[in-house]
């Protein structure tokens, strides 16, 4: 038999069982075999990585050994699947051993997975191999994800970067959604229309600080958050742009220690207003005055941009006028095509006056192993004044 149809009948027949033995306090072992004569199956951790787009997998074995790794998507709607799982090389590959630390990339933070471990002796053959199959959990201490694999509470943190504060709440869903429900409803439909005055889903979802307390941020942007009745705040001197880790850790009524990695926010490195003349808009600073430009109704308005560290999920907005007034408009563009135009006729209904002009970067990632859902926004304004 092919070793990789071999591979997946071995998995199959580990999962034919229903009971899971729990393996630490984050994971347990999808196959119910509890007697290894290569995998020491308790001392097996995984840990999501930095941003959650790789994870760390370590594990002993009670002899040197080889290893292959696989993964799959717990949500049989996405992929990978069960039957087509991702096989990774484990480094070192011709090496046998007895302690292994192996790096799995290219996963999504907004999936959770079952993380496979197959290892046989070198005086062995791969037929007579083990399979260790572990379940992701997840392990926000305020998460709630029902049997079905959908989110029934999340919790929510909604960054400013120009106002370098961000604020933390508990949503309780309802409906409950899957990950990719939930960015799906987070996002845009690309093109320009009337500004509508709106509240979003996660506003309307918010319920409350969640039993969150003595949340403290570390590594990309240090602070200790403030607790008010309704939602905890924080507010940062600086921002480390380009330091990967920004590491959270807080309190709840069941666990004393909670640490979470978050991905530090998208960011807007350069923005450029264009009609007859060219006015590059800088980062903003609330003690400056706001920038003003004529609006022409007789040429197209130009907005290009530079960003940073943007998710698959993200957005350019670009306002004009106030929501829900007449005139207003708002149009949404891909941040990685550069550059949004919008013709005269989309703004040709604005009265006479000054209007603001808001151009926005939202980034939205899910922590799917966390339950963290993070919005952020980076912005330029400038007034337009119309004739």
């Amino acid at each position: 038999m092919d070793v990789r149809l071999k591979l997946v009948s071995i998995l199959a027949v580990c999962l034919t069982f229903s009971a899971c033995k729990l393996l630490g306090t984050q994971k347990n072992t999808v196959n119910q075999r509890t007697t290894y004569k290569i995998i020491n199956p308790d001392e097996v951790v995984i840990d999501r990585l930095g941003d959650g787009t790789s994870a760390q997998i370590r594990f002993t074995t009670q002899e040197d050994a080889l290893c292959e790794l696989f993964y799959y998507s717990q949500d049989p709607a996405e992929t990978p699947s069960e039957s087509a799982p991702v096989r990774v090389a484990c480094s070192g590959a011709d090496t046998a051993r007895a302690e292994f630390n192996e790096t799995v990339a290219g996963i999504k933070s907004e999936s959770i997975y079952n993380f496979g471990i197959f290892v046989w002796t070198v005086a062995g053959t791969k037929e007579q191999g083990e399979v260790l199959v572990v379940r992701e959990r997840v392990n926000g201490s305020g998460a709630i994800r029902n049997r079905a694999g959908a989110y029934e509470e999340i919790l929510l943190a909604r960054f400013n970067v120009p106002l370098r504060t961000a604020e933390i709440q508990k949503a309780r869903l309802d409906p409950p959604m899957t990950a990719q429900s939930m960015l799906g409803r987070s996002g845009a439909n690309l093109g320009c229309g009337p500004s509508l005055d709106e509240q979003s889903w996660m506003s309307r979802a918010a319920v409350g600080k969640g039993g969150l307390s003595g949340l403290a941020m570390r590594g990309f942007a240090f602070a200790d958050a403030t607790e008010t009745e309704s939602r905890i705040l924080a507010s940062f001197n600086a921002l480390q742009f380009g330091n990967p880790e920004w590491e959270w850790t807080y309190q709840t009524p069941e666990q004393n220690n909670v640490l979470v990695k978050i991905r530090p926010p998208g960011r807007l490195t350069s923005v450029e207003v264009s009609q007859r003349t060219r006015t590059a808009l800088a980062e903003v600073k609330l003690s400056d005055a706001e920038a003003s430009i004529s609006l022409d109704t007789g040429y197209p308005l130009t907005v290009a941009w530079q960003w940073d560290n943007v998710p698959a999920t993200s957005f350019v907005h670009i306002w004009i006028g106030k929501s829900g007034e007449t005139g207003s408009v708002h149009c949404a563009f891909d941040p990685k095509s550069g550059r949004g135009s919008l013709t005269p006729e989309t703004f040709s209904g604005l009265p006479p006056g000054k209007h603001s002009l808001v151009i926005e970067l939202e980034s939205i990632v899910f922590h799917a192993a966390s339950g963290w859902l993070e919005r952020a926004v980076d912005w330029r304004s400038l007034k337009l004044e119309k004739s």
